[in-house]
């Protein structure tokens, strides 16, 4: 895809990742942008990058630009500087004060909350044009030979309907029952035969690099330790309506977010850290996909922008869902909250998400090299 899969090195993957984030992190903060001017709220800055050297113009009141690290972005916004970087350094001007405490509350969890719904939207128009476009797989399975499925005697063409007697409505509930097991597990599998027959199987669950070993040369996602039965899904594709295609992209949502909820219980865990992506792996997928072609990169887009957008509604300063519940928070005690305990929870949470991320990195490092 336009020829950047000639570039050498990693140089394809800093390409992707650079423009997959900053088009991503651009639609999150064109939310704010567009949810404060449409409120009468001042908006003074729109930049694409972190903060540093900018080239950048400036049109009525609000200056844009990008800066020369182009990775994520931000918006400055002074009526919500309260809830913002300035607060949680304590370093709010007085003006700034006076700005904040004359906009009512509501105005500013609007505009906190506008990036993550513009990243669902953008998600959700996505994803249906994508699906009604290419049709969803077929949800029909191929056993790979030796492993646990085909040892079981999973037949060819089977659409699994069960885990466990807990009913799977698609390959991706059914994949994501199956990541929720350990290594050396019995699965009990319900599906339903290419002759429209339904049949019960027990399936002892290996390692995804036992059933796919040479996965070790590329960026294995899920992990290599991942649990994995064995089965590779239909590439044929089913045509769907434009309606089947918009409420399939909210079935994506909810996977989702019970994806991201999978990090709050000590048992799903460990296997949802190690099915996550840092920067580093969101940049070796995207110029995966891109080299794929573009419906495939587009796909990506959607399904990143999901991710992006719940994982802000985290109630974590100094991510969005955070600043919200700050709000929430001050608009239910009828005072502002101590700034000094703002200051050490935004930063708190700054240093958890960070470890995270820094996790997360070799994490991807150790998958692409190790």
């Amino acid at each position: 895809m336009f020829g950047i899969e000639n570039l050498p090195g990693f140089l394809p993957s800093l390409f992707w990742g650079i423009i997959t984030i900053s088009l991503l992190v651009f639609i999150h903060e064109a939310g704010h942008y567009l949810a404060a001017r449409a409120l009468g709220l001042k908006v003074t800055e729109f930049f694409i990058g972190l903060p540093g050297p900018s080239i950048s113009f400036k049109r009525g009141d609000t200056r844009f630009g990008i800066t020369c690290i182009p990775l994520g972005g931000y918006v400055r916004i002074p009526a919500l500087e309260g809830s913002g970087p300035a607060a949680e350094l304590g370093v709010m001007t007085e003006e700034d004060r006076k700005e904040y405490d004359k906009i009512p509350a509501w105005k500013r969890i609007v505009v906190l909350s506008a990036g993550i719904v513009t990243n669902l939207i953008f998600a959700i128009a996505v994803l249906t044009a994508v699906f009604s476009y290419m049709g969803l797989p077929s949800d029909r399975v191929t056993p790979v030979e030796g492993g646990p499925a085909y040892t079981a005697g999973i037949p060819e063409g089977a659409r699994f309907l069960a885990v466990d007697d807990e009913s799977v409505r698609n390959f991706n509930e059914f994949r994501l029952a199956i990541s929720e097991r350990e290594v050396g597990d019995s699965v009990s599998l319900t599906f339903e035969t290419i002759d429209g027959v339904e049949q019960s199987k027990d399936v002892v669950i290996a390692s995804r690099a036992e059933v796919f070993p040479d996965e070790g040369e590329e960026f294995a996602m899920p992990a290599p330790d991942a649990p994995s039965i064995g089965v590779t899904i239909s590439a044929e594709m089913e045509p769907i309506s434009l309606g089947r295609a918009f409420s399939y992209s909210f079935e994506y949502i909810i996977l989702t977010a019970e994806a991201i909820g999978r990090f709050f219980s000590p048992e799903t865990f460990p296997v949802a850290v190690s099915e996550a992506s840092s920067v580093i792996g969101i940049s070796v997928i995207a110029a995966h996909t891109a080299d794929a072609g573009f419906i495939s990169y587009v796909l990506l887009l959607g399904l990143i922008s999901i991710a992006l957008g719940l994982m802000n509604l985290l109630p974590i300063p100094p991510l969005d869902g955070g600043k919200i519940m700050f709000e929430i928070i001050q608009k239910v005690i009828g005072r502002p909250v101590p700034q000094q305990l703002y200051i050490g929870v935004s930063l708190a949470g700054f240093g958890l998400l960070i470890i995270f991320m820094i996790y997360l990195m070799g994490q991807d490092l150790f998958r692409i090299f190790g």
